[in-house]
């Protein structure tokens, strides 16, 4: 049994962007090429894809986005599992273990973490790994299968007091090492609004000897486990983007197509 993630490094799918003003705007897609991927490797014409949008509060808006796009471009049948309304465990596995694509949406890690494990469902999306059911997930919905990812939109992270109060955090851990969304974002040597600077994050993996990956946005790191061992391919959407290793000697470097660990 194939077991397969795709981590995505943040990245549009057509939403409508509304603004405080009224003003729509129409984003555009950059993951085209990602998610035609997560799509062909179910095997299946309409595949049933399970949302799991708790990284964002369940904000509906993000569910008619991936309905819009999942379901109405690539033929999806698409469903929502609302986990801050606590569903039962019994709900969670039906949508879950019945889909064959969970596609987990950006936010909040510790948010998601913290949901996933309250509710549950954690172990459900577990069980539905070991059954090949294939896993995705865009920036938050990225870093949730890896090893770690960062504390810098927790309360915790000082902005300015970086080095000593930015660190990794645990997420499910099933791919080893920390996951870094939208590095194209970032800008190296300061920060950047709401992204903390590359060198930052360098700094933080030196300190904690820790290795990690970066992601670009319209970039993704596929995962493929079986019998033989765990392969890590990039797949890249948007012209330019790229999936990077960060080691804790600060070295960047790309990630090969098909690199086995």
């Amino acid at each position: 049994m194939t077991k397969t993630i795709i981590a995505i490094g943040g990245g549009e799918i057509g939403r409508i962007k509304e603004y405080e003003d009224g003003r729509k705007e129409q984003k555009p897609i950059e993951t085209m090429v990602i998610d035609n991927k997560i799509i062909e490797l179910t095997g299946q014409e309409h595949p049933k894809l399970v949302f799991i949008g708790a990284a964002s509060g369940d904000d509906p808006r993000y569910f008619t986005a991936v309905s819009n796009h999942f379901g109405g471009r690539l033929g999806c049948m698409t469903e929502n599992l609302v986990l801050t309304q606590k569903p039962t465990i019994e709900e969670i596995r039906d949508k879950i273990l019945n889909a064959h694509i969970v596609y987990v949406g950006g936010g909040n890690v510790t948010l998601l973490m913290k949901t996933l494990k309250e509710t549950g469902a954690d172990k459900v999306l577990l069980e539905a790994y070991d059954k090949g059911i294939i896993m995705s997930g865009n920036s938050a919905g990225g870093c949730v299968w890896f090893e770690s990812y960062d504390n810098d939109e927790d309360d915790d992270f000082d902005i300015n007091n970086m080095d000593n109060t930015l660190k990794t955090k645990s997420s499910l851990g099933w791919v080893p090492g920390y996951f870094c969304p939208h590095w194209n974002k970032k800008y190296e040597n300061e920060n950047n609004g709401d992204y903390i600077a590359k060198n930052a994050i360098r700094r933080m993996l030196n300190k904690e000897s820790k290795f990690g990956y970066a992601v670009d946005e319209g970039a993704a790191i596929m995962v493929r486990t079986d019998d033989d061992g765990q392969v890590l391919t990039e797949i890249i959407s948007k012209p330019g983007a790229g999936v990077y290793k960060l080691n804790p000697d600060l070295q960047k470097v790309h990630l090969n197509p098909g690199i086995q660990r």
